[in-house]
C-alpha cells in the first residue's frame, strides 16, 4: 500500500480524535514523511513525540494511530512509537504538574497577603485540573482531593475514604520517607486499587510543599491514569514475542525460555521439527490450507506434550523443549503418531509428518543459540535420509558438517580473490597420441568434483563454470570442459558458449563440452543446440543407467566420460560390458584417471592422465 493513502487515513483518524490548529493538508504532508520513517524503522519514538507536540493527545489518538499502522509496520516499531508517545505525554504531564505545584505553592504564599483571592485561584486550579490531585498532611492522611482523582479511583462522589487501605498505607509511608530523606519530589508508576476491586495504573508525582520558613507543611500527589497506555505496551510486547498464526512463542521468546531452562543445570532435550511436504499443501490447496495445517500442528504438539515448551521458529519449523532426557525414538514415534491423523480441509484429509533433530543438553553456562544450531544441523542431517526421519546430535558429524559448510561459505571470497584456479590434464588416445587437454577447477587441496559440489550447494556453479570455460578456451587449443549440473541445464548455455568461442576465436570443433548426465533429460535441448553449433558434446559422470543410455541413443553425443566405478566385482563387470556397447553406437569412451592397463582392458578410446 502506498504511503500517501496511509497518511490520509492516519490524518482522518487523528483529526477525529483530537483538535490541533493544523490544516488537513499540512497534517497529511507531515504524516507522509512519518509513515516513510516508520516503514524504514527510523527512530519511531520521535514520531510518537511529534504527535504529542502537535496536541494529538485525545483519549483515542494513540489507539487510532496503532489501528491505522497495524499491518503496515512491525509490532516492534509500533512499540517504540507508543513508548515515545507515552514518554512525551509523561514529560508534558510533569511540566503541567510542576506548574500546578508552583501554582499551589504560590496560592499558599499569596494567602498571607490576600487570603480571599489566593483561595479563589487555588480552588479554580484544584477543581479544573485534568489530573487527580490529593493533598496530604505530613503523616500521609488525605486533607483534600479533587473530583478528577475520585473519578480515576472509580468513585462517583467524593468518598470519606478515597484510597484503598493498602494504597493509603503505601502513600503515607512514601510521604514519611520523603520527609526523612529530605527529598522534595518522588515520581513513580503505581498500581492503585479502584472502588470495584479493579486496578488502575497511574503516574504519581509526590511533592513536598514547604512554608515560608522552609519547613515541610503538606504533600501533594498528582495522579494521571495511564492504564490504556500500559495495556497497549503490554499488547505490543506480547505481539513481539508471539507467533501470530499459531499463538505459540516465537524464536525470540523461545530463546529466552531456553536460556532460563539451561541456567537451572537440569538435563533437557531439544527437538527441532520441520513439517514435511508443507509446500504440497500450499501449492495444492492454497496458503490458507497450509496455515490451517500449521495451526493444527501447533495444537497437536501442545496436546501430546503438555509439559513441554513448544514454539514456532520459522515458516514450517517448530521446536520442543522437554525436561529430562527421554527416549528420543519413543518421543519421535509419539509425535509422528499424533500428526498422522488427517485433518480435513476443503474435503481433503490432510496429514503431515515431521523430520526431527534431537539434542540432549545439561549443565549451566550452555549457549542457547549454540544448542539451537546443533538441533537444526541435526535436523538437516536427518532430512538427508528422506521424509519422516529423526536423528540424535552427533558431535563428530556436526563438527565435520560445520567444517564443510564453513568451507563452502568461504567460496565466494575465494572466487573473487582468484584462489580457485584452472588446471590442465592431458587426455590421450589409447594409441598414445595426445587428443586434447581437460580443464578442471582446483581450490587448494580440493579437486574439480569437490569444488563443483561446493559451488552447486552455494549457487555459484554457473559463475565458476563460465570462468572455467573462458580460461579453457583462451588457450586456443582443443580442450575438454566438464560442466556442473546447474550449468548443464541452463537455458542460456548455448549463448554463453557462443560468446566465449567468439571472444577467444576458438573453432567450435576444438571445444569438447561435457554435460552432467545426472541432470538429463533437462539439458537435452542444450545437447542438440551445441551440436548444431559444431561443438563436440559429451556426457560425464556416465554410469550406464537407462536414462543415460537413452540419451546416447537419441542425441548427437560425441563421447562419454565414465564415472569412477565402485570397487565391487559386479559393478566392474557391468562396466566392462558397457564400454563395447557404447563404442558400437559410435560413441567415444573416456576413462580415468586410474590404472592405465585396467582402462585399456575395458576397451576405452581415451585415457585421462593425472
Amino acid at each position: 500500500m502506498a504511503t500517501e493513502p496511509l497518511a490520509r487515513r492516519w490524518a482522518a483518524e487523528l483529526i477525529e480524535s483530537a483538535y490541533s490548529p493544523m490544516s488537513r493538508r499540512t497534517l497529511t504532508q507531515h504524516l507522509e514523511e512519518h509513515a516513510a520513517r516508520l516503514r524504514a524503522g527510523d527512530d519511531p519514538a520521535e514520531v510518537g513525540e511529534w504527535l504529542v507536540r502537535k496536541r494529538f493527545t485525545g483519549p483515542e489518538s494513540l489507539s487510532r494511530t496503532v489501528g491505522v499502522l497495524s499491518g503496515e509496520v512491525s509490532p516492534a516499531v509500533l512499540g517504540e512509537l507508543a513508548a515515545g508517545y507515552v514518554r512525551a505525554t509523561r514529560d508534558e504531564l510533569f511540566a503541567q504538574q510542576e506548574k500546578v505545584k508552583n501554582a499551589l505553592l504560590k496560592a499558599v504564599e499569596d494567602a498571607r497577603r490576600d487570603l480571599h483571592d489566593s483561595e479563589a485561584r487555588f480552588a479554580q486550579v484544584f477543581a479544573s485540573a485534568a489530573v487527580g490531585i490529593a493533598i496530604f498532611d505530613l503523616h500521609g492522611a488525605v486533607v483534600e482531593a479533587n473530583d478528577a482523582l475520585a473519578a480515576i479511583l472509580g468513585h462517583e462522589e467524593m468518598p470519606k475514604e478515597l484510597f484503598a487501605d493498602a494504597d493509603a498505607v503505601a502513600l503515607a509511608a512514601a510521604c514519611e520517607r520523603m520527609v526523612e530523606s529530605s527529598v522534595d519530589i518522588d515520581r513513580r508508576e503505581w498500581e492503585l486499587e479502584r472502588r470495584n476491586g479493579d486496578t488502575v495504573w497511574a503516574n504519581v508525582v509526590l511533592s513536598v510543599l514547604r512554608g515560608s520558613d522552609g519547613l515541610p507543611k503538606f504533600h501533594v500527589a498528582l495522579v494521571e491514569d495511564v492504564t490504556e497506555q500500559r495495556m497497549l505496551q503490554e499488547w505490543l510486547r506480547h505481539q513481539s514475542l508471539t507467533d501470530l498464526l499459531t499463538g505459540l512463542p516465537n524464536r525470540a521468546s523461545f530463546t529466552d525460555k531456553l536460556e532460563s531452562a539451561l541456567a537451572t543445570g537440569d538435563p533437557h532435550t531439544l527437538a527441532y521439527l520441520d513439517v514435511d511436504s508443507l509446500t504440497i499443501v500450499n501449492d495444492g490447496l492454497g496458503y490458507v490450507a497450509g496455515d490451517a495445517v500449521l495451526v493444527e500442528v501447533a495444537r497437536r504438539l501442545r496436546f501430546v506434550l503438555p509439559d513441554a515448551v513448544v514454539a514456532r521458529v520459522g515458516g514450517d519449523e517448530f521446536v520442543v523443549l522437554v525436561h529430562g532426557s527421554p527416549d528420543v525414538a519413543a518421543l519421535a514415534a509419539m509425535i509422528d503418531e499424533e500428526l498422522s491423523e488427517p485433518v480435513y480441509l476443503e474435503g481433503a484429509g490432510v496429514a503431515v509428518s515431521t523430520s526431527i533433530g534431537f539434542v540432549h543438553v545439561s549443565g549451566p553456562g550452555v549457549d542457547p543459540t549454540a544448542v539451537l544450531r546443533r538441533a537444526h544441523s541435526t535436523l538437516r542431517r536427518a532430512e538427508t535420509g528422506g521424509k519422516r526421519q529423526w536423528a540424535l546430535y552427533d558431535h563428530e558429524a556436526d563438527t565435520a558438517r560445520r567444517a564443510r559448510f564453513a568451507r563452502i561459505a568461504a567460496m565466494p571470497g575465494a572466487f573473487e580473490n582468484g584462489e580457485i584456479s584452472v588446471e590442465l590434464t592431458p587426455v590421450s588416445w589409447v594409441s598414445g597420441g595426445l587428443a586434447f587437454v581437460e580443464a578442471s577447477l582446483r581450490w587448494g587441496a580440493a579437486r574439480h568434483e569437490e569444488v563443483v559440489a561446493h559451488a552447486d550447494a552455494l549457487g555459484l556453479a554457473g559463475r565458476l563454470g563460465l570462468m572455467l570455460l573462458r580460461e579453457a578456451c583462451s588457450r586456443g587449443e582443443p580442450v575438454l570442459v566438464r560442466l556442473s549440473g546447474d550449468l548443464s541445464r541452463d537455458p542460456d548455455l548455448a549463448a554463453h558458449v557462443r560468446s566465449v568461442l567468439r571472444a577467444c576465436a576458438l573453432p567450435a570443433s576444438s571445444l569438447f563440452l561435457a554435460l552432467d548426465v545426472r541432470v538429463l533429460p533437462d539439458g537435452e535441448d542444450n545437447l542438440e543446440v551445441l551440436h548444431d553449433m559444431g561443438v563436440r558434446v559429451l556426457l560425464h559422470e556416465f554410469g550406464g543407467g537407462f536414462g543415460g543410455l537413452s540419451t546416447v541413443d537419441r542425441s548427437p553425443v560425441w563421447g562419454v566420460r565414465l564415472a569412477q566405478p565402485p570397487p565391487e566385482r559386479l559393478a566392474r563387470q557391468g562396466l566392462a560390458l558397457l564400454v563395447p556397447l557404447l563404442r558400437s553406437a559410435g560413441v567415444h569412451v573416456i576413462g580415468g584417471p586410474g590404472d592405465r592397463d585396467e582402462l585399456l582392458a575395458l576397451g576405452v578410446d581415451l585415457v585421462v592422465s593425472r
